[in-house]
Parts: structure tokens; sequence; C-alpha cells
């Protein structure tokens, strides 16, 4: 393997591409992906939809680290944003952040920021470079809102983790409404639909670098919940589809729900956690 072969550039985009693959396939019981007739797949629509992506933040930051060393995955708290009178002026969408949105009159391109066209390449879905980076705020639908307070309050009161049939129809199921297919799209779903652009298609949705802040928010309620539901742990433990129990291989890796449950463990916490332990210290 050369050099470049083993670059983090490499090793990123090799890992962008899983999001795709996983999301068109589930894993049978030989790690082969097949298609489920429920739409589940291993990425989504199903209970390792959590577990999943942390694994995916926690490898895309690691090749990060590899770059700089000291670097850490920031979160984008979009109900926050959604409180503003225009969230589209989000300091998230400045010039030395993330950049704005894609021009109208130019195939919805981001001209604005670091991944604007000419200082960022987009990967189609077979891996092949495909142009520059889309944003479409809002779509077609200029009455998209972002998830508000309101709709976090309420999810992370939900329970159970999870329900039979273990995929878009599970209710109640706190992974379900998190992902947004409870009266949907709404929270997850609902804010790759209202950035819009390559964060709109599942398959393309790595592209755009917002993707990881805003999972790392969905992780940031994943971990709110089981702090405040202590009780509740990962559904189903066994018995459920292949690549969603507790102790499931999650294509494309070794990794399991169970080897990700704990945060903590893994080396990180949420602010909210330490402003938590503050407080019990007064």
């Amino acid at each position: 393997m050369t050099e470049d072969q083993t670059s983090p550039t490499t090793n990123t985009r090799a890992l962008s591409m899983s999001h795709g693959s996983s999301s068109r396939s589930q894993p049978n019981q030989k790690d082969s992906p097949v298609r489920d007739s429920s739409h589940r797949n291993a990425a989504h629509m199903g209970p390792a939809f959590l577990p999943w992506h942390r694994e995916f933040l926690l490898r895309f930051e690691s090749d990060l680290q590899k770059i700089s060393p000291n670097i850490v995955l920031p979160y984008w708290d979009w109900a926050t944003d959604a409180a503003l009178k225009d969230p589209t002026n989000s300091p998230i969408w400045r010039n030395d952040f993330m950049g704005g949105n894609g021009n109208p009159d130019n195939d919805f391109i981001v001209e604005s920021g670091p991944f604007a066209a000419g200082k960022w390449e987009v990967l189609d879905e077979d891996g092949s470079l495909a142009g520059s980076l889309k944003r479409n705020f809002r779509g077609s639908d200029q009455s998209l809102t972002l998830p508000t307070r309101e709709d976090v309050r309420n999810v992370l009161l939900v329970t159970p983790y999870d329900t039979p049939s273990w995929d878009m129809t599970s209710k109640p199921s706190f992974r379900n409404q998190l992902e947004g297919f409870i009266n949907g799209p709404q929270l997850h779903n609902r804010v790759h639909g209202w950035v819009g652009g390559h964060m709109g298609y599942v398959p393309t949705a790595p592209n755009d670098p917002v993707f990881f802040l805003h999972h790392a928010n969905v992780d940031r309620l994943w971990a709110m919940w089981q702090i405040i539901h202590p009780e509740k742990s990962y559904e189903p433990r066994k018995g459920g589809p292949y690549g969603q129990n507790y102790t499931d291989r999650m294509f494309p890796w070794d990794t399991t729900p169970k080897d990700v449950i704990n945060h903590r463990r893994l080396g990180y916490v949420y602010d909210v956690e330490i402003e938590r332990a503050r407080r019990k210290k007064r």
C-alpha cells in the first residue's frame, strides 16, 4: 500500500463512502450486505442508527487528529438556531466557519467559506470526484424550520430506546423519534432536509462538513437521554434483525453497539455533563 493510500485524506474519503454503502444495505449473518424489505439498513431506520453513527464520528475524529492531534469534533445545536429570526444568519454559516448557502443561480453550488467551489471537491456515490459542494437551505419548502428546543425536550422524554418492528415504523421509540420518522420528517431527518443539497441525500450527505457537526449533536442528545434514563438500555439485546442487536457487528466494521454504548469509556463527555457535575458539587 502506498503512502497516499494510507493518508488521512484517503481514509476519510473511504469512511465517507461507508455511509453511502451502509445506507443501501443491511448485513446478513455472513456479514454480506443485503437488501431489507423494511428499508432498514446498517446505518439508518433501525436501532443501530445511533451507535453506527457514534462509531462513524469516532473514526472521522481519529482521522482529523492524525493531522491535528488536539482537534475534537464540535456539535451544531440546531435547536438554538431555530430560535433565531433567520437561522441562515447563524454563526455556523459565516465565511470563516462552514460557509453559506448555495447560489440558486449556479446550481446551488456553495461559493463562500472554506468549502466553496474550487476549494472543496465532493464524492459521488461510487467514490469518484463529483464537483463542488451544494446547499439549498429549506429546499423547495421555504416554510421548513429547524427542530426547536421543545422538540428536543419532547424526544428526551421518550422511552424505550426502541421497539419492534425495529424500523422506521417503531413507536414508541426514542431512536426512531430522534432519527425523525415519527410524524416526520422530524429532528435528525428535518435538519438534513433543511440544509439541502448534498446533505439532503443520504449517500452524499458526508460531503458537507456540517454533516459531522449535525451528527455530533445527535450523539449529544443520545448521551443526554442515557443520563436522563439510566435504567433504560439499548434494544434489542437479541432476537432482532441481524446487525441491530446489542452484540451484532455493525457493517462494514467489527464494532458492535455494545462497544460504543458508553461514550465516557470512549474518552469524551459533553458540556452538559460537565455543567451537571459542577452543579452537584455546589
